[in-house]
């Protein structure tokens, strides 16, 4: 039987794997309710078992039922006690799987005559779906409404073939749309700054993952960053597309529209009144921290997914920090240095915590907070709660790399699959949280 079981399941991998080959993919049943739904289900789970994925193998295998229970349960158990191995080519593989099964999923939609919207909930490049909403694909910027394409496919320059400024006067309605190989910048600001910009775009993808790739993917997808050059336009172009924002927002990461938004006035605004090297670089990487980061670690799962985040319990802190590691890296020709924990050090650390008036916070009730109580300002100060969050990261990851570093990557992870409660923090990080504090808090007061 076990045999049986297991040359089955083999056949199901070999048939997805093959039917990923086709252009004409197989529909798959497309709900829990219908036989076979969960076969699909099953082999993810298998995956994640054989490549050290528990956490995401025992998360399948829950939800699994009918003639694939006993070895659901099986999986389960055989996940339990432990640890997770992530790498970004097995968490990589691995969202490929899904996004594949998700893709014949939505030809089972599409085969049972249900709507465009059901078909994008679960592949949001479905061709047929998108054109039947009227929707256009522009390299670089994705899917888009008829208007939005006519306004932006004749704009597009390639930053590897064009370098040239082009001959119209630039503005909000006529921006630059300059395609890299990662990023896509869409703005009015002068030619000068934008070809900048773009390229300095290019060069944060590669040192990010130069630092970072063996824990997270690199997943391409059109990440698009929509600078706007006055506060004004800025306010109205957020408004327009459905996420309104102030004038004194510098910038916002928008999951499930897999885009930044850059308001370049009020980051220049902030960089002259802080003596800031370059704000507006600052507040790019910053944001574009949060892309990389969730496109990596989640995948293309449907927009809608992205607001799962919005629903965590703890450790929301951890999402900021990685942001905050990245926000002031300095780029000059081949050479980078990251400078972030200096300016907290400057800004923040310096003037809260350290000297004789001094308290540096514990670390417990922010690790405690989720999504909305990270966003408040308790019990310590949002400027405090990101100076916290980023000199932790910087420490686990580059003061006490042998130590901290997998156990911080690996609850990154484990916060955008938003499962972080199946393990405290003794066991990630193999000391108790008391005891890191103290030696956190006694290095981060003393940095030179």
């Amino acid at each position: 039987m076990k045999l049986f079981r297991e040359f089955a399941q083999l056949s199901l991998l070999l048939v997805l794997a093959a039917a990923c080959l086709h252009a004409e993919l197989e529909p798959l049943p497309y709900h829990p309710s219908q036989p076979g739904y969960h076969d699909a289900t099953l082999a993810l789970g298998e995956y994640c078992l054989e490549n050290k994925l528990y956490s995401e193998a025992r998360r399948l295998c829950e939800s699994v039922t009918g003639d694939n229970l006993e070895r659901a349960r099986e999986i389960i158990t055989e996940c339990e006690g432990k640890d997770d191995e992530y790498t970004s080519e097995a968490w990589g593989a691995y969202l490929d799987r899904v996004e594949g099964v998700n893709k014949r999923r939505a030809v089972g939609v599409e085969k049972a005559g249900q709507g465009a919207q059901q078909i994008l909930q679960l592949d949001p490049d479905h061709v047929g779906a998108n054109e039947s909403m009227g929707r256009k694909w522009l390299d670089g910027l994705g899917w888009l409404s008829k208007a939005s394409f006519e306004q932006y496919s004749k704009l597009v320059l390639n930053l590897d073939a064009e370098t040239s400024k082009p001959d119209y006067d630039v503005s909000w309605e006529q921006p630059y749309v300059l395609v890299g190989e990662h990023f896509t910048l869409v703005t009015d600001l002068d030619w000068k700054r934008a070809f900048k910009y773009a390229g300095l775009l290019q060069r944060y993808h590669e040192i990010f993952f130069e630092l970072l790739g063996d824990v997270i993917p690199q997943r391409e997808a059109p990440n698009v960053v929509w600078c706007c050059k006055k506060s004004k336009t800025f306010v109205q172009f957020t408004t327009d597309i459905g996420y309104p924002m102030g004038e004194t927002n510098g910038g916002m990461h928008v999951g499930t529209l897999q885009a930044v938004f850059i308001n370049a006035e009020r980051c220049d605004y902030v960089g002259r009144k802080n003596k800031a090297k370059d704000n507006l670089a600052r507040t790019m990487y910053h944001e574009c921290a949060h892309r990389l980061v969730e496109i990596g670690l989640r995948g293309r799962r449907g927009g809608w997914a992205s607001y799962d985040l919005a629903t965590t319990k703890e450790h929301a802190w951890i999402v900021e920090s990685i942001a905050v590691v990245f926000e002031d890296l300095q780029i000059s020709d081949s050479k980078y240095k990251l400078k972030g924990l200096e300016d907290q050090r400057t800004y923040t650390i310096k003037k809260y915590w350290a000297g004789k008036k001094g308290e540096v916070p514990k670390l417990k009730p922010i690790f405690a907070q989720g999504f909305s109580g990270f966003a408040a300002g308790e019990p310590i100060s949002s400027v405090e709660k990101y100076a916290l969050a980023g000199s932790v990261a910087w420490y686990c990851l580059f003061e006490k790399p042998d130590e901290y570093r997998k156990p911080y990557l690996h609850l990154l992870v484990d916060y955008y699959r938003t499962d972080t409660a199946h393990s405290d923090f003794k066991a990630r990080f193999s000391v108790e949280l008391e005891d890191f504090q103290t030696e956190w808090q006694e290095w981060v007061v003393d940095l030179k």
